[in-house]
């Protein structure tokens, strides 16, 4: 009889034990489950901003691709570049001593919305930016100064806040949001690699290489729009496409990025419109 209550107990104690080990896993499978959903929800959360601020550069590059083929659009275009590159360049463009100049380029960018107009049956206008830009021509890394040291020192310099060159309105603190858009090799153009710094109170802006100033800036941007024009035999079929190249041109306008492999380059007579203060 004590046998058999022996037997009892140490069943009951064999059960028991199996009981709290299924419970122990249970309760670990369940805080998994909770981690994992902490996870995938911070995940998420990181995807959605990234997606946010990936359309916010969209726009940005629909809008600067805009104002570079509308008249008198040079001082819009440099209201998107940043704090110290706007000081340096706009004097320029707002010289009365320019005027000839810019109204050249305007008589350029009348003859190029003549051009998109025949070849498309529409004004030159990037409305779908997403569209246009959320393609693999266009790619998009995102960092923060002082934590991604290997996009930040791609093309931007160390942070230092008490530095002339590197602090003030260049607004390249530790801790600044940064970003590089890499557009493909593309038309017979080169790959691009542009700078882009957030500003307050909330958007991004062109790091535009310190070299350039205004002028600089109109005879690039002059050049590159007459390059494009002047290949326009050879434009795409599709609009979207056609946005994407006259893009990549601009943005090798802002930097001041010599094409010489594009094929307007090479054409007889290519080039020939230059500005007025370029001999």
């Amino acid at each position: 009889m004590k046998k058999i209550i022996n037997y009892v107990a140490a069943a009951a104690m064999t059960v028991g034990g199996f009981a709290l080990a299924s419970s122990v896993r249970a309760d670990d499978t369940a805080g998994q489950k909770v981690g994992n959903a902490v996870d995938n929800t911070k995940n998420a959360a990181k995807d959605a901003k990234g997606n946010w601020e990936n359309g916010r550069v969209h726009t940005l590059l629909g809008q600067i691709t805009n104002d570079a083929l509308t008249k008198g659009g040079l001082d819009n275009m440099a209201s998107h570049f940043n704090d110290a590159d706007r000081d340096r360049i706009k004097p320029w463009l707002n010289d009365k001593n320019n005027k000839a100049a810019l109204d050249q380029l305007d008589g350029r960018i009348a003859q190029f919305q003549l051009d998109w107009k025949a070849k498309y049956n529409q004004d030159f206008k990037i409305r779908k930016d997403d569209v246009v830009f959320g393609n693999p021509m266009f790619t998009i890394a995102q960092g923060e100064i002082g934590k991604d040291a290997q996009l930040a020192g791609e093309k931007l310099p160390a942070a230092d806040p008490t530095h002339p060159v590197t602090g003030g309105d260049k607004n390249l603190e530790k801790g600044r949001n940064v970003a590089i858009v890499t557009v493909a090799a593309s038309h017979g153009a080169p790959e691009l690699k542009v700078p882009l710094i957030h500003e307050l109170p909330d958007m991004w802006k062109i790091d535009v290489p310190d070299s350039v100033d205004g002028k600089t800036f109109y005879t690039s941007v002059f050049k590159h729009l007459t390059m494009v024009d002047e290949d326009k035999a050879n434009w795409p079929a599709d609009v979207n496409d056609a946005y994407r190249m006259v893009t990549h041109h601009v943005l090798m306008g802002i930097l001041n990025t010599d094409d010489t492999t594009h094929g307007a380059a090479a054409a007889p007579g290519a080039g020939t419109a230059k500005p007025l203060d370029q001999k």
